[in-house]
């Protein structure tokens, strides 16, 4: 870079076949260790594209990984962003470039992919490819959905991942100390900017969707909290593209070819994405039925797990028609407008439910906007719900449904959840979309509510395909809590719905029911066994997501562990864990506690795969059982924890480094970190 350091670049060449063949370069740019962590999975990929003619390119962000430098202060920073800059120029001045540059990626490498291509927009970048990514990194991202504060194993996995040494040496010096371990943790940070502002609105490329000129395909996931923004950039920016292309599939946060992790059928995302570069990067552009085919592919569904792909020529479809049903005081949801005038709605002082506020429900809603979810029955229980009369004609709906709420809080501030739901004929209740409001933030600038005042609220659920079949009713649920999803809003108290006509509704976005048609080829691509790397050198134990109740407390508890046999004679084990407790007398009473483990031992040999590697039993699991007394090997642990009252979130947290040759009771180096934040609308 500019300043000296230099980056850590893995590039992927294809074989030439003629002299001074020269090929397009695709660059996936990310913090997620490329040469640990996510070694397999990323050689995977870049062998796929490399044998379909692209050099691949794959580059450790500042900071993290193989790259050197001062891990950066934050996600996609305008130092990430300044030195994908300077990776393009170079990468596409290489002598074996053709000088046409794409950007792909999930979930970061997709933020940072669409970043590059509306707020940069580098002259060799010619076309983008994004699963999974947002325009909005304030209300559509993972710190504050829909304007909440959330935590999940994901600020303990980056939080743990930024401080892990250089890869391949692993040297734990001064200078990894002062540049990685002793970082301030970006959980304090994300606590630091609780409220939209300029923080998060620097680098959303909602605020300058018209510098979105380039073409884009964009992939999303009808069971991934992302699942708006596809559509949303469309609508935003297609007159502005040459071509953008839309999949919504039901998929979960992984590559739609990802077949052990989704609920519906995957089928072979890369080959969608080498179809596109090959058009808009090769010499020839021979490839021009992508082109051709229609911008728009959603997975329409019939059940949780069930449907069907089908194309549409335009978003939004103008066959939709809006079909507003209410909600009224016997738990109806009909729609036939309740007949009462205005004034009389405001002067009948019963016709209104009212809602006890449990902090600590919402388990069975998932734990982050996103999976695939069992029934909602104990959830509902505790929620006001409105069903409508059994279905006579399958319904159909596409699109974001609208909903409009009067209501009124006993406190001073409170949080709105409202859940789209099918109720099959055996009383079975599936989740189909949900979205939610703080109710400081109806209004900008934000300010708490006045108890006991009646408001109008309206706002969004999240993108969403689905038919209702006959028999099926349709379900609205009405809660304060979506927990673990949303931190609990502090104060006890309860809540009214009161039941308007021209303030309590919901809005469906329907289209007439179609008859099967062949699903678009595409999709019913697989990903070959020539194209696959055995999985021999990554295992994993079953994920843990489970709630524990008593009396006064539910928690919540998230544990994944993970192995590695890497290159070199590497073994590594990984540990990410969460608890999340709520209180069941005080709702600011909220506790959230991460621990992260990196076991790395080095000089195992003589294994052929991670199954071969024999492993200690109960709370040794994350070791090998072989004699670690003659072989070098860290461990790097960080807890992290963040507790709430009615004021103030406090944070701890503490990193620890243990070698061959300390104690485990004593660490060889400690980083530990504490401070307060003052609650601000939440």
């Amino acid at each position: 870079m500019p300043d000296g350091v230099r980056l850590s670049v893995t590039l992927t060449v294809p074989i030439s076949t003629r002299r001074s063949e020269t090929f397009p370069i695709l660059l996936q740019y990310k913090p997620y260790r490329k040469d640990d962590s996510l070694l397999y999975a990323d050689q995977s990929d870049a062998r796929y594209l490399a044998r379909r003619g692209f050099i691949v390119a794959q580059v450790d962000i500042r900071g993290t990984g193989s790259s050197e430098g001062i891990l950066v202060e934050r996600e996609y920073s305008t130092q990430e962003l300044n030195d994908c800059e300077h990776i393009i120029q170079q990468l596409a001045s290489d002598r074996r470039s053709n000088g046409r540059l794409g950007m792909y990626g999930i979930s970061w490498s997709g933020f940072n992919t669409l970043m590059m291509g509306t707020l940069r927009r580098p002259r060799a970048l010619k076309a983008l490819f994004a699963a999974h990514a947002t325009d909005d990194l304030y209300k559509s991202d993972i710190h504050y959905p829909d304007g909440i504060m959330h935590l999940d194993q994901y600020l303990i996995f980056i939080d743990h991942s930024n401080a892990i040494p250089a890869t391949i040496d692993y040297n734990m010096n001064d200078q990894w100390i002062r540049e990685r371990f002793r970082r301030r943790p970006w959980i304090d940070l994300y606590l630091s900017q609780q409220l939209e502002n300029s923080f998060w609105k620097e680098n959303s490329i909602k605020y300058a969707y018209d510098n979105l000129t380039l073409p884009v395909y964009l992939i999303g996931g009808l069971y991934d909290a992302y699942r708006d923004s596809p559509l949303r950039i469309y609508e935003k920016t297609r007159k502005n593209s040459p071509k953008i292309k839309v999949t919504i599939g039901p998929f979960v946060h992984a590559m739609p070819e990802n077949v052990n992790r989704h609920p519906g059928p995957s089928y072979d995302g890369k080959a969608e994405m080498v179809r596109w570069f090959s058009h808009w990067l090769n010499d020839d552009q021979k490839d021009s039925e992508i082109i051709k085919e229609p911008d728009i592919t959603l997975f329409i569904r019939t059940s949780l797990t069930t449907g069907h792909y089908r194309d549409e020529m335009e978003w939004p479809i103008v066959r939709q028609k809006i079909r507003r049903m209410y909600m009224s005081k016997d738990h109806k949801l009909i729609e036939q407008k309740p007949l009462m005038t205005n004034l009389n709605e405001n002067k009948v002082s019963n016709n209104v439910n009212i809602l006890e506020y449990r902090p600590w429900i919402g388990f069975e809603a998932g734990t982050w906007l996103g999976g695939l979810t069992g029934d909602q029955r104990p959830f509902d229980k505790d929620s006001l719900i409105y069903d409508s009369e059994q279905i006579k004609q399958a319904i159909e709906i596409i699109g974001v449904v609208n909903v409009s709420l009067q209501v009124s809080a006993t406190v001073h501030l409170a949080h709105w959840i409202v859940r789209l739901e099918d109720v099959d004929p055996n009383g079975q209740v599936a989740l189909i979309t949900t979205g939610a409001i703080n109710g400081a933030q109806r209004q900008t600038p934000p300010a708490y509510l006045k108890p006991n005042c009646r408001y109008t609220i309206t706002f969004p659920l999240r993108f969403t395909t689905w038919t209702f079949l006959i028999g099926h009713r349709i379900r609205i649920a009405v809660s304060n809590a979506m927990f673990p999803t949303y931190w609990p809003s502090p104060f006890p108290m309860n809540t009214s719905l009161f039941f308007s006509s021209s303030a309590t509704f919901i809005d469906l976005p329907v289209l007439p029911v179609l008859p099967s048609s062949t699903p678009p080829a595409f999709t019913q691509k697989q990903v070959s066994p020539t194209d696959t790397l055995p999985e021999m050198f990554s295992g994993a134990k079953p994920r843990v997501y489970k709630t524990y109740e008593t009396n006064t407390k539910t928690t919540v508890n998230f544990e994944r562990i993970s192995y590695e046999l890497l290159p070199n004679n590497y073994f590594m084990s990984a540990l990410q864990t969460f608890n999340l407790s709520c209180s069941h007398q005080n709702p600011s009473d909220v506790h959230w506690s991460g621990h992260a483990q990196q076991t790395y031992v080095f000089d195992v040999h003589g294994y052929r795969s991670i199954d071969d590697v024999p492993i200690r039993n109960g709370a040794q699991e994350l070791y090998p059982n072989i004699d670690l007394s003659t072989r070098r090997y860290f461990i790097l642990s960080t807890q992290s924890d963040v507790r709430s009252d009615r004021e103030y979130f406090y944070v701890n947290f503490k990193r620890q480094l243990f070698r061959s040759n300390s104690s485990m009771n004593k660490p060889s180096e400690e980083f530990i970190f504490t401070a307060k934040h003052k609650r601000l609308f939440q």
